[in-house]
């Protein structure tokens, strides 16, 4: 059976994730992977969200687009430098910049926008400050 569009978007975003090379003493947790943090722990989560398609074709022979968004947590321990946690943000900004083109198979992943770096969040150890990544995925040529 062929892997699904789903599939393969999800497969390009963690892809292009396990690219990024974060600064020393920083984990990069991928959905589903074990890891149980302390206060001192200095991590960025990840999160894959689809979002409602776009139909695009009248005939429904085509695929719609396919669009969501990608949510990396860089979560900060607190008594540390904020700013650090900012340069982090930043550099997964820029490992995701708009134009970006991710490939997996027949599938095209776009980022049309640069990711925003949302508002600080501070909880009982870590202050989190939340990178999101928007993405979409074109209609595939029927067969």
């Amino acid at each position: 059976m062929a892997d699904t569009v789903e599939k393969k978007i999800y497969q390009a975003l963690l892809i292009q994730m396990q690219a990024f090379v974060p600064p020393a003493g920083v984990t990069i947790v991928l959905p589903g992977q074990t890891f149980t943090p302390t206060a001192t722990s200095k991590f960025v989560s990840v999160e894959v969200h689809f979002n409602r398609s776009i139909e695009t074709d009248l005939s429904l022979v085509m695929d719609p687009i396919r669009q969501g968004f990608m949510r990396t947590n860089v979560m900060w321990p607190k008594g540390l430098a904020i700013v650090d946690g900012y340069d982090v943000a930043g550099q997964l900004r820029g490992h995701f910049r708009r134009g970006t083109k991710l490939f997996r198979t027949d599938t095209q992943v776009r980022i049309d926008e640069d990711p925003e770096i949302g508002v600080l969040v501070t909880g009982d150890t870590h202050h989190n400050i939340p990178v999101t990544t928007r993405w979409r995925c074109y209609p595939q040529v029927p067969a």
